[in-house]
């Protein structure tokens, strides 16, 4: 999170240059801009490959075990129909579950101490040094620990709510589906509460965007969790439409390199070598685009977020 000096324009915030001691400056809202900070988002890159690995690399050795006697190695897995691999499902299926279990551990820890990574990216895209000069991966760390609590305090928040979103969605799809089987038909009826359920998984995603710049206004103000999400929901309500559709069209836009990478895996199948050796480079190269991505629209929100504090009475 390193690299040459960057002509950029700076904002000189006597306050926020006191609570950082002086050597790091917030840089101007139009300068907050993704590509300017490769290494940043290479280091995102690196955290989720290491977090794919963990939950990988022991269902590949499973694979292995199970299969190493066979004359095709796990290529059967891949044959048309799936019967081998339901097989193999059911034969080694507390392995499996063990297996998975271990797998929602990582991603549940990685969720949580993912928070100081993409911490360290919103102050590597929104601050720069007095030299012009990116921050450095040490210093991005250090704030991105700092900023842990609000952020654990913003994930709560934002979990919670959108669960609460989700059950009532449930619910009053299901009420609707119920009331108007009856009259409408099942299939109507089962449609229109499939519209209704549609309604509030978008409220989910306003929840989301919401998330999103209170943990841009965390970073970008230092502020606590409670007050970031406030300015978050401020800024989302001040601009809904474009905001909500900078954030859909990264998160659309981020779906293409893994529907095209899985059509070429359904094709190569089970094959090694130079194959295999590919898959695994599309693989990161998608992973690499998404996190550009997810980047981007961190970026985004930094600069929506700008002069909201100012905006709240």
């Amino acid at each position: 999170m390193s690299g040459a000096a960057v002509d950029v324009p700076l904002v000189d915030d006597a306050a926020e240059s006191a609570r950082r001691q002086d050597d790091l400056v917030l840089l101007t809202t139009p300068a907050i801009r993704a590509r300017r900070h490769p290494r940043a988002i290479a280091g995102m890159w690196a955290w989720q490959t290491v977090l794919a690995l963990l939950v990988g690399w022991p269902a590949a050795g499973l694979a292995h075990a199970a299969w190493s006697g066979d004359a095709h190695g796990d290529a059967p897995l891949w044959a048309p129909g799936g019967h081998a691999l339901a097989d193999w499902l059911w034969r080694d299926q507390h392995a499996l579950t063990e297996l998975s279990h271990g797998a929602a551990l990582v991603l549940v820890v990685g969720a949580v101490a993912g928070l100081v990574p993409v911490a360290a990216l919103l102050v590597a895209l929104a601050y720069a040094t007095r030299d012009r000069l990116p921050p450095g991966f040490t210093r991005c760390m250090a704030e991105g620990f700092r900023a842990f609590r609000p952020m654990i305090v913003l994930l709560a928040m934002a979990t919670l709510l959108q669960a609460l979103t989700l059950a009532a969605g449930a619910l009053v799809a299901g009420g609707v589906e119920h009331a108007t089987h009856g009259w409408l038909g099942e299939a109507r009826a089962q449609q229109l509460e499939a519209l209704v359920f549609l309604v509030f998984l978008a409220a989910v995603s306003f929840v989301g965007v919401a998330h999103d710049l209170g943990r841009a206004a965390v970073v970008r103000f230092g502020v606590g969790g409670i007050r970031g999400f406030a300015l978050g929901a401020r800024t989302l309500r001040l601009y809904p439409v474009s905001t909500w559709w900078s954030w859909a069209w990264r998160a659309l836009a981020s779906l293409a390199p893994v529907l095209a990478v899985a059509a070429v895996a359904g094709r190569i199948g089970g094959e090694g070598g130079v194959a295999l050796v590919f898959l695994g480079v599309m693989h990161q190269a998608v992973v690499g685009a998404r996190v550009a991505l997810r980047a981007s629209w961190l970026a985004r929100a930094l600069r929506g977020v700008d002069g909201t504090l100012r905006r709240v009475p």
